[in-house]
């Protein structure tokens, strides 16, 4: 032991200048920074995320554009001093400033199960096919540091005041009925599966009693048509939902909406089939230019806005078209 132990100090002496280099250059690639680096992303192929009994297969295809988030370390920091499409901002401006980045990352999670229930209903409703909706489940998935209430993020709602919530616009519609400044007691299930008692004082929001956290619903749709979903752990967020109920719809109806062209579309969709803005509209046009994209589909409003003038700037070659709804986005593949 002895012996080894000076084999040991003797190496480290002789070599300790190449050790401290190794440590520096490791140091260099691999600590991550305070910063988060926003970077056009790709593409991502709609059919190839969902599982359906039928053979139908599109000549073309629908595709959900992604923004690259890299955690900032000194080599990628360097490269975004050169690259104008790759942006920095600091991890606080990437995450609630009462939020950790796990719960961030679980809010996002349960924004994508919503985005595809939601996208799967829209795709129901817009299809002459039977289908019955059931299991709602309400769960808190952000709580604003304005709010006054001991809620926890992963809460289930069960109960307001003793009564039961079967569904999400039933929540709403109760605390719209009430006044800001009155007190509701909320029976949920926690995280980890316990009954726990809340409270909440409502809270002045533009003029309407709210409870100042966000509230993500998820069900189950039951119908002769089958449509599973295959996304991974790492796959979260909601701007996707337009592009799958388009998939959805295609697959459903057996209708080919691409035309044999390559289609890129962003956007939120709701149960009533409008489209919601997102963020990082311009990484995205970016991404479906790289791909080659035909067709991008944008949200109406500022992210039309923001893409048209990125359009202009790069000189880019695709066609932008802004929807309001789903049906805006399918009336105008339909008749491409």
């Amino acid at each position: 032991m002895k012996n080894l132990f000076n084999n040991i100090k003797k190496y480290l002496k002789e070599y300790y200048k190449v050790i401290i280099i190794y440590i520096l250059i490791l140091a260099f690639f691999l600590i991550k920074l305070p910063y988060y680096i926003s970077a056009p992303g790709g593409l991502i192929n709609t059919e190839n995320k969902i599982e359906t009994t039928e053979r139908f297969k599109m000549k073309g295809s629908l595709n959900m554009a992604y923004v690259s988030e890299i955690h900032a370390s000194l080599p990628t920091l360097l490269i975004s001093l050169i690259n104008d499409d790759w942006d920095v901002q600091r991890e606080t401006e990437v995450k609630n400033e009462n939020e950790t980045i796990e719960e961030k990352n679980y809010r996002n999670k349960m924004l994508l199960e919503e985005a595809n229930d939601t996208a799967l209903l829209v795709a129901y409703q817009h299809s002459d096919i039977d289908y019955k909706v059931h299991n709602n489940k309400i769960y808190i998935t952000y709580i604003d540091k304005l709010s006054k209430t001991n809620l926890k993020i992963g809460d289930q709602i069960l109960k307001v005041d003793d009564q039961k919530i079967p569904d999400k616009s039933t929540l709403l519609n109760y605390i719209s009925s009430k006044k800001i400044g009155d007190q509701i007691s909320l029976k949920v299930k926690d995280i980890n599966g316990n009954i726990k008692y809340r409270k909440a004082t409502l809270i002045d929001v533009a003029k309407s009693p709210k409870v100042g956290a966000l509230v993500t619903e998820t069900f189950d749709i039951d119908s002769n048509k089958k449509i599973k979903f295959n996304f991974k752990d790492s796959e979260s967020g909601s701007s996707g939902g337009l592009m799958l109920s388009l998939t959805i719809y295609s697959h459903l109806n057996e209708i080919d909406l691409t035309h044999g062209k390559t289609i890129v579309g962003t956007g939120t969709i709701d149960a009533l089939g409008n489209v919601g803005e997102i963020s990082g509209i311009k990484y995205k046009l970016i991404g479906a230019v790289n791909k080659h994209a035909d067709v991008f589909l944008v949200p109406y409003g500022d992210n039309y806005q923001e893409a048209k003038k990125v359009k202009k700037e790069k000189g880019y070659d695709i066609t932008l078209v802004p929807v309001k709804t789903f049906e805006d986005a399918l009336n105008y593949l339909k008749n491409m």
